[in-house]
């Protein structure tokens, strides 16, 4: 038994990631993988948004169909990890509030 490969589909076009504007600001390599691995600690659902959102620049809308919640629960899970974000970032940047 063979399959035509006309009949396999191939895989669904990637999505070209948008530049953020603020990717022109120079932000240290030291700094931006301690970001990252800091990223990574975050709770799962949190880390889901946060990298979707801020890392790979989906909308919060689309990190909601991806993930298959609102954008009620999208939106309360980006700014948890944000907010946690912030503190780490200012805590790697010796700022104090």
């Amino acid at each position: 038994m063979s399959i035509s490969t006309s009949t396999v589909a191939g895989p669904p076009p990637l999505k070209s990631i948008p530049q953020d504007p603020r990717a022109e600001q120079h932000i240290p390599s030291g700094v931006m993988q301690a970001v990252m691995l800091h990223a990574l600690q975050l709770p799962r659902s949190c880390r889901e948004m946060f990298l979707l959102c801020d890392v790979q620049w989906h909308s919060v809308s689309e990190a909601a169909m991806i993930l298959g919640i609102s954008t009620t629960l999208a939106n309360r899970r980006l700014q948890q990890a944000r907010g946690q974000m912030d503190e780490v970032i200012r805590r790697l940047c010796g700022v104090r509030q």
